[in-house]
């Protein structure tokens, strides 16, 4: 992926905005891209979340449980798998599905939290807000 392409995405997404360049920069390089296309599945509830989060760069996602029950639309500069990466448990909590070609940056969390602790705090609030708002 471009890496210009890459710092956009980065500075569009609320997370990383307190991050000055030479943080985006490094967060940039030490991001691995994946590409789905429609239909396909990025993960199911109860997979292993193996420390891994994405930035969703283009496309849209729906999050759905097992049942089929659609519970949000994620489209690029929103934040995905942050719930399981920091649950004790580290399992996914939510079917993950393209509903048009997407393209995701991915980090390991402990990669993270070497790098930058101030936004593995971030994204521990950004877990904990969603976990909030899909148990009302």
């Amino acid at each position: 992926m471009d890496f210009d392409v890459m710092q956009k995405a980065l500075k569009g997404c609320s997370l990383f905005q307190e991050l000055d360049q030479g943080q985006l920069d490094l967060l940039a390089v030490g991001a691995k891209t994946a590409a789905f296309a429609t239909e396909d599945m990025v993960y199911q509830q109860g997979d292993d979340a193996s420390g891994f989060f994405s930035l969703v760069v283009s496309g849209k996602l729906e999050a759905s449980t097992q049942q089929g029950y659609v519970l949000k639309t994620l489209g690029s500069g929103e934040i995905i798998g942050e719930v399981g990466t920091i649950s004790q448990q580290g399992k996914r909590t939510v079917m993950l599905k393209a509903v048009e070609p997407t393209t995701l940056l991915q980090w390991n969390i402990r990669d993270i939290g070497d790098t930058s602790p101030s936004l593995l705090e971030k994204l521990k609030d950004l877990a904990w807000r969603r976990i909030k708002d899909f148990n009302e």
